[in-house]
């Protein structure tokens, strides 16, 4: 079995539960929001009804199909997580990958990051649904964490599954602010605390791996 990959790295976490914990991110290619090309980022917003597409800088295009054992996995055994991410990386992550990680890193708990439309292939240690469509469209309606991403989308649109969750996140990022809106970062920052504060079932979160530099 092969997967079609975009990059992999040894890096902290940067949001979330699990913030501040050193992890080896497998980013998978591929998506079935956006192509990952910057001309279909409109066409892709508008057939998916989704604001990922205009503001998205994750650079998901596959770069190597390989096995799991040409993987470059630079982390040390006694990692604490691996992080599956994308693009979506439910359409490619299987059993026998989820079994290899889980060997090669005893101690680690095997996390996804998915936009929820796809449903779960196998058994997976953590879930963080961070979605990008309507919630209508989602698969996964429950997990370890939901994170929304703020202003692109209203974390109120996704209180019908917030029950679902163990945690969840408000995340004001600074790459969703083209979205036709002129906002500056300090205010989506102030907005998402604000709304955080009105609705204390929720927590903030912000990317604090772009704020100190690493990947």
């Amino acid at each position: 079995m092969t997967y079609a990959i975009a990059e992999t790295f040894y890096t902290l976490q940067g949001e979330g539960y699990h913030a501040g914990t050193p992890a080896q991110f497998i980013r998978f290619a591929g998506c079935n929001v956006w192509s990952g090309r910057d001309e279909d980022r409109e066409r892709d917003a508008r057939r998916n009804d989704a604001h990922c597409p205009r503001f998205c800088d994750t650079d998901f295009v596959v770069k190597q199909r390989v096995r799991f054992d040409e993987l470059e996995l630079a982390a040390p055994v006694d990692v604490p997580l691996v992080v599956l991410t994308g693009g979506e990386p439910l359409l490619q992550v299987d059993q026998r990958l989820v079994d290899a990680l889980r060997e090669r890193f005893p101690r680690a708990l095997v996390a996804v990051e998915t936009n929820g439309t796809c449903p779960l292939p196998c058994a997976i240690d953590w879930i963080c649904v961070s979605p990008k469509v309507a919630v209508e469209r989602l698969a996964l309606r429950s997990g370890d964490e939901l994170k929304v991403v703020v202003p692109a989308y209203d974390p109120a649109d996704y209180e019908a599954i917030a029950d679902g969750f163990t945690h969840r996140w408000v995340s004001a990022e600074a790459q969703a602010l083209d979205v036709g809106r002129s906002l500056l970062v300090g205010d989506v920052l102030r907005a998402a605390a604000e709304w955080t504060m009105a609705h204390p079932r929720w927590r903030m979160t912000v990317q604090t791996h772009k704020v100190i530099g690493l990947r």
